[in-house]
């Protein structure tokens, strides 16, 4: 435990220390998000936040291959394999921070860096219920662990789009999954979730609004990653016996974003990929909410949902799962709140959504 605790001050420390160099550096390399038709900001901020992420995370790690115990070889041999595949995810959003990378060179490389965790041993082959049972993947479990990895990683960066939105929508993530740990008595997994959190808190000084910089793609590619891959480790599948599901309760709203903007996107004709600015920020937005209180609406919504799965998976109760039904409200009330349901009228002509 005190190895936990001083990795995730290592962590903290790390970001605090790293972010603002790293924003004089983008600034000095004229590495900016500039306002355009999409954004909500109205002034250039720098970008390649996520270079001090990950610096944190490395030198924690380093930390915890120096004084971790024998118990802990697997989570060091996942966390190598991990923050290697992260390293090529992290590139590619320095690459697109500075000179922009088109969607065929993102999703190529998302994927090459899945494979790579893939191959390594690390996918899931059977989903624990919380309440009993096995399902079985079999032959689906590679497209299976390919398909969230990369979805996750996605999720993350699409809903990076308000100051502090993304960064603490993860952090909010990485604490529940430290919370499960702790409560099964897993410390090898509570490692990557407690260094993940307290990075994200320290950067969150920096980037909660008004933002003094972005996670930019490097940021929010490369936590998206990390948060996809350390949600099907061996280690927190064996301990909590829920692989996928807590995070998926946990991420609930960039998962239900991302779903949304790819049906949005086909309905309209135009590239999966194609950005716009109907995400569901900025639908609330539209409603009035000033930037903050859409950033603070979002991160109460994602933690009750945090806590429900906790309840849900720490219990044996069957009956439990009736706590699903607030989640799925809220998920029904938002869509035809923010008039996200003309995408799913049959027969409604794509040509006449807006």
């Amino acid at each position: 435990m005190i190895l936990l605790l001083a990795t995730a001050i290592m962590a903290f420390a790390v970001a605090v220390c790293m972010t603002p160099l790293i924003r004089k550096l983008a600034s000095r390399l004229n590495v900016y998000a500039k306002p355009n038709h999409r954004t909500i900001h109205k002034q250039v901020v720098p970008l390649l936040g996520g270079i001090s992420i990950f610096a944190a995370y490395l030198l924690s790690f380093s930390l915890l291959i120096a004084f971790a115990p024998s118990s802990l070889d697997a989570l060091i041999e996942e966390s190598i394999v991990f923050l290697g595949a992260g390293f090529l995810i992290l590139l590619l959003g320095i690459y697109d921070d500075i000179k922009g990378a088109n969607s065929t060179q993102k999703l190529t490389t998302q994927i090459i860096a899945a494979t790579l965790v893939i191959i390594s041993g690390y996918k899931v082959s059977a989903v624990i219920l919380p309440v009993g049972g096995i399902i079985s993947l079999g032959i689906f479990s590679v497209p299976v662990t390919l398909l969230w990895i990369v979805g996750i990683t996605n999720a993350i960066n699409l809903i990076d789009g308000l100051d502090g939105l993304a960064a603490g929508i993860s952090m909010g993530a990485a604490l529940i999954m430290l919370a499960v740990s702790l409560y099964f008595g897993n410390i090898a997994s509570a490692f990557p979730a407690a260094i993940l959190a307290s990075s994200l808190a320290a950067f969150l000084l920096f980037n909660f609004n008004p933002a003094k910089i972005f996670l930019g793609d490097s940021g929010s590619l490369f936590i998206g990653f990390m948060l996809g891959c350390f949600s099907i480790n061996g280690t927190f599948r064996e301990s909590s016996a829920v692989a996928m599901l807590i995070p998926m309760i946990v991420l609930g709203i960039p998962i239900t974003d991302t779903i949304l903007a790819v049906i949005r996107r086909l309905r309209k004709g135009v590239h999966p990929f194609h950005a716009d600015r109907e995400h569901i920020h900025h639908r609330l937005l539209n409603l009035g909410l000033s930037h903050r209180k859409v950033v603070l609406l979002i991160y109460a919504i994602s933690l009750s949902w945090g806590l429900i799965a906790m309840l849900i998976f720490i219990s044996s109760s069957p009956f439990m799962l009736l706590l699903l039904i607030p989640i799925a409200g809220t998920i029904l009330y938002g869509l035809r709140r923010l008039g996200f349901t003309q995408y799913f009228r049959l027969g409604h002509n794509p040509l006449e959504i807006k």
